[in-house]
């Protein structure tokens, strides 16, 4: 008969992250469960003061947490990887451009191109970035819709004519007051320090900064 001599709990953040580490480190493609199990088994390991044999399973497959534990925006927007805190607004951006996590478009692509982009990463908007990394406009599908709606072949033309210019941009150093009132009149904000583009903050960056910061009960 088994007997159960140690029990662990095992946290999601520490799941998540023993199993990307064991992909990283070893090539094993596993599930939350196989995260879990090897946690354990590495607490368990740290406790030992004498050599031991240890086995623990990898009983399920990484496949279906490619756009969850896998994917780096995900795990930041849960909380489950933790930047370096600038104590400005730019803790809000979970995207960030100096990163290469946003996704843009040049002023000069073409709509067609700009709608693939949205597609493929399942956004309804992109910042128009041009080659000196500034944003200079927004472009959201009810401008490609206005630019093609009459023409399929519109969808040919560039970005510039049908993006918007007229941008809600913030500081670093703004405050919530300042986010908010952006919100109020339906715009995104575009986090900007001098001419360097930030990233953006939308209302649902701000309910998941303000989610992860709740006090704890």
């Amino acid at each position: 008969m088994s007997l159960v001599t140690d029990a662990f709990e095992i946290d999601d953040e520490e799941s998540f992250t023993t199993v990307r580490e064991l992909l990283r480190r070893e090539g094993i493609f596993g599930g939350s469960s196989t995260g879990t199990l090897v946690a354990a088994a590495l607490r368990y390991c740290r406790e030992q003061t004498k050599p031991k044999r240890v086995v623990s399973l990898v009983p399920d497959t990484g496949n279906k947490y490619l756009s969850k534990m896998y994917n780096d925006f995900w795990m930041a927007e849960q909380g489950f990887i933790h930047r370096p805190p600038h104590g400005d607004l730019s803790d809000l951006i979970s995207h960030r451009y100096e990163a290469g996590e946003v996704i843009t478009v040049g002023p000069d692509d073409t709509l067609l191109t700009a709608f693939k982009r949205m597609r493929d990463s399942d956004v309804s908007q992109l910042p128009v970035v041009d080659r000196n990394g500034r944003a200079i406009g927004l472009l959201d599908e009810s401008d490609v819709l206005v630019k093609v709606h009459r023409d399929a072949s519109h969808f040919n033309d560039p970005v510039k004519t049908a993006m918007t210019s007229n941008l809600e941009t913030l500081s670093p150093r703004a405050n919530i007051k300042d986010l908010l009132d952006v919100f109020d009149r339906g715009r995104v904000a575009i986090v900007m320090e001098d001419d360097k583009f930030l990233g953006l903050v939308t209302r649902s960056d701000l309910l998941s900064y303000l989610r992860l910061h709740m006090p704890k009960q």
